[in-house]
């Protein structure tokens, strides 16, 4: 892991309190892990260099390096030089051992947060981790005020991890609140120093942010190392490690889309619910009319409602996609996305999360993508349906789309007061009686007829009978029928007719 000269130079102050450096040392991680103390070696950057004397070479280009000089040498130097160390009497091998056994700490360190993270370790485990470099106390706190995680922190034995949720933080929360350097921190990048206020003590920060948006922030208060831009560079890397976690992890968070919540499960729930109410609600929060919408409904199994899995499935999708919110509902799950802020196609999002469907027991129906606010409920619907109606056409899937099973659902209303034989085509009956009496195929002729659009030459090189063979069949189905095949509507019947035949066979098959 590379390290700055600064952060080099606050270490060995502490091995050796002789030690005199620059006024201006690079706060950037430019140095590599390797120590040369070899004074006929040729010079190169991003090097620590421990030398009885100052090197001209240095003193042309000493921006990505770090010189120290163990040798008396003019003091004066320190103010016009960057990164220039003065450790007078300090012995070169000895100082050689201490600088890479800096670096060795670091990387052990950095070892240990990718192991976590391998392991799928918790953010606590990463401030855990972290405490062997960092001993002050450390907080990583959404900016709705929940604490995510905190070591050292007196904020982490409270019994409701939101601050402003009890008497003891309430004033807290309204002095950040009134605070200006509180506000102009939420747009900071990098880290920064917040001074703090008459209740709130000085911190070093860094933002989290998502979609531009400051949703966490990781924080050190005051302790053994100091609030500046010495550590600057190693809380902006704990954040950027942080911050992968959450996009992986469940995070317990009361963020913004507990709103978005509050909406949703109103529109579920409420069938009085009023929609240009709720259209103001979801304008406010950022989801507009001209936005486009999806709906995904989730049917969970018993083990989610033994191990109270639900919550942490909303987190999950909501986590791994953007603009999305998800809510449970009558047991299961439903989730509706912005298309339009999540700038995420409808295959990118199947395909984001149809591992986790899929290991997760879980089945899945997706709506179609409507426009606007007044379609929520009945995406709901049509979700559950192509769930429903998927399982049934397509067991062996796990994701269903309405569109896959929408003629499906339209033969299963049509029989679901009256069985096909008596919602069919009653001279199509005959045919098919008529048909299976005399084994004269005019049913199945029919059938292809029809699927190849009334084209005589396709049907008769499908069914591998000659054209005036399929002429002649044609006219007696014609006159079974007491029909010429040529009213769209008609045609139309029939071939519903057709499908609607096969699925009642289907469900005798299924019941025998």
């Amino acid at each position: 892991m590379d390290l700055s000269p600064r952060l080099i130079v606050w270490h060995l102050k502490k091995t050796y309190p002789q030690t005199d450096a620059s006024t201006r040392l690079t706060t950037s991680p430019c140095l590599k892990y390797g120590v040369c103390h070899r004074p006929d070696a040729p010079f190169t950057g991003n090097l620590v260099w421990i030398t009885p004397e100052i090197l001209p070479d240095f003193l042309q280009n000493p921006l990505h390096s770090l010189l120290i000089v163990t040798e008396p040498a003019d003091s004066a130097l320190l103010k016009e030089t960057p990164n220039l160390c003065l450790i007078p009497g300090a012995d070169p091998e000895a100082l050689a051992e201490t600088v890479t056994q800096i670096f060795r700490k670091y990387e052990e360190w950095n070892q240990a947060l990718f192991e976590s993270r391998m392991m799928n370790g918790s953010i606590q485990n990463l401030l855990d981790l972290t405490g062997s470099i960092i001993s002050n106390p450390s907080i990583v706190i959404s900016m709705d005020f929940t604490i995510i995680a905190s070591r050292n922190s007196p904020f982490g034995e409270l019994a409701t991890p939101v601050l402003g949720s009890t008497e003891d933080t309430a004033d807290l929360i309204l002095a950040l609140k009134q605070d200006p350097a509180y506000a102009d921190a939420f747009h900071r990048i990098g880290y920064f120093y917040y001074p703090g206020n008459g209740i709130a003590g000085p911190s070093l920060c860094v933002n989290i942010r998502k979609f531009d948006r400051t949703l966490y922030r990781l924080l050190v208060t005051s302790g053994e190392i100091p609030l500046d831009d010495t550590f600057g560079f190693i809380l902006e890397y704990l954040a950027r490690v942080i911050s992968h976690a959450m996009s992986t992890n469940i995070v317990d968070s009361h963020d913004a889309r507990r709103q978005l919540r509050q909406i949703f499960r109103a529109v579920l729930t409420d069938s009085s619910a009023d929609y240009v109410e709720i259209s103001r609600q979801l304008t406010a929060c950022g989801w507009l009319s001209s936005h486009h919408y999806l709906c995904l409904f989730l049917k969970t199994e018993q083990m989610d409602y033994k191990n109270l899995t639900h919550r942490s499935i909303c987190s999950y999708i909501e986590n791994m996609v953007p603009a999305s919110c998800a809510v449970t509902h009558k047991g299961n799950i439903v989730a509706y996305i912005n298309l339009d802020l999540c700038h995420l196609s409808e295959s990118d999002i199947e395909q984001k999360l149809a591992g986790f469907i899929r290991d997760s027991f879980l089945t899945a129906g997706y709506s179609r993508k409507m426009l606007g606010h007044f379609n929520f409920h009945r995406q709901y619907v049509q979700a559950s349906l192509s769930l429903e109606a998927g399982s049934r056409k397509y067991p062996h899937r796990w994701i269903h789309h309405f569109n896959d099973i929408a003629l499906t659902y339209l033969l299963e209303q049509t029989t679901k007061k009256l069985p096909a034989y008596m919602v069919c085509h009653e001279k199509l009956l005959t045919l098919k009686y008529e048909s299976e009496k005399n084994q004269s195929q005019l049913f199945q002729t029919l059938r292809c007829y029809l699927e190849n659009q009334q084209s005589a030459t396709k049907t008769a090189n499908a069914l591998f009978i000659h054209r005036s063979t399929l002429l002649y069949r044609l006219d007696r189905i014609q006159h079974i029928l007491k029909s010429d095949l040529s009213d769209p509507d008609e045609l139309l019947y029939l071939l519903l007719s057709f499908r609607l035949i096969d699925m009642e066979e289907e469900r005798e098959q299924e019941q025998e």
